[in-house]
């Protein structure tokens, strides 16, 4: 992997791809933090967290709109072919204030709900929400622990990006899967349009222009997939892809003016439309044997 390489994934301050493992190359200085690219696997990542970089802005309307949810939950259950009734057990993982098992509960509840959330005081209100779930507190690989026997689905809404070793918990994620299980899981894809452009921009200014790559991927996100990445993941996990779908940010969701909002929300329409989006979904199961 190369003498110059520095020990640890670049979410840690070294230089490995979170994805893949291969060596990544810093291509993105925002000053406070750095993106690199993966020529291998072609996904991004940062190392934001180990150098203590803070998000720019607060992303209050994503977190004020959890109803605009309800339309995936229920694309979610009609591709995996799941009556809410006859999953025994599901784990969703990142589940904050519990909004996704709420809603599971109020339309035919699972035997068992389980939640993992890192944020306590999202956990908190994600057991004042739905008293039947429980809810472990903690980083994935910690709260398992708490939550004995395997699962009919696994779910990861907009997590995957948040986490500094996702190829370590998909492993640990598949390990829990049930036989006849499925996982799933939705993330930024990286070789969506609005995140292209910001490099995009940033390449062609000579770093000058550094405000729009730094908004498509503020310091709370630490790894930006591409669509290789996944699938290698995937594979590697001992998982294959039953279906992949791509979908887009909700305009209610976007924090900024109402026209910068208004436009970007008209672009990634044009950009679903055509195949692609700002969102990756990957609905998997187990590998036969």
């Amino acid at each position: 992997m190369g003498g110059n390489l520095r020990p640890g994934l670049t979410t840690q301050g070294g230089d490995a791809c979170p994805v893949c493992r291969a060596v990544a190359e810093p291509r993105v200085d925002l000053g406070d933090y750095r993106l690199f690219r993966c020529r291998r696997c072609e996904s991004w990542s940062s190392d934001a967290l180990a150098r203590g970089a803070q998000t720019s802005f607060e992303p209050d309307a994503y977190f004020a709109n959890a109803d605009t949810d309800q339309m995936r939950w229920e694309d979610l259950l009609r591709r995996a072919r799941i009556d809410r009734a006859d999953v025994a057990r599901v784990l969703d993982v990142g589940c904050g204030r519990g909004d996704f098992l709420r809603f599971l509960g109020r339309h035919g509840s699972p035997s068992e709900r389980c939640g993992i959330e890192v944020d306590p005081v999202r956990a908190a209100a994600a057991r004042a929400a739905d008293p039947a779930a429980h809810i472990a507190t903690g980083a994935v690989s910690e709260a398992l622990a708490d939550l004995a026997g395997a699962f009919d689905l696994i779910t990861l809404w907009d997590v995957f990006e948040h986490l500094v070793d996702p190829r370590a918990v998909l492993h640990a994620l598949a390990a829990r899967l049930a036989p006849e299980g499925q996982l799933f899981l939705q993330t930024i894809h990286e070789h969506s349009v609005v995140p292209t452009l910001g490099r995009a921009l940033y390449a062609a200014s000579a770093g000058r222009i550094s405000g729009p790559v730094r908004r498509t991927h503020e310091p709370h996100h630490l790894v930006f997939f591409s669509r290789r990445g996944l699938e290698n993941l995937a594979d590697e996990a001992g998982l294959r892809i039953r279906e992949l779908w791509f979908d887009r940010l909700a305009m209610a969701r976007m924090d900024g003016s109402r026209a910068l909002t208004a436009a970007t929300a008209a672009l990634l329409a044009v950009e679903n439309a055509l195949g692609n989006g700002l969102f990756v979904n990957l609905l998997l199961e187990k590998k036969p044997f």
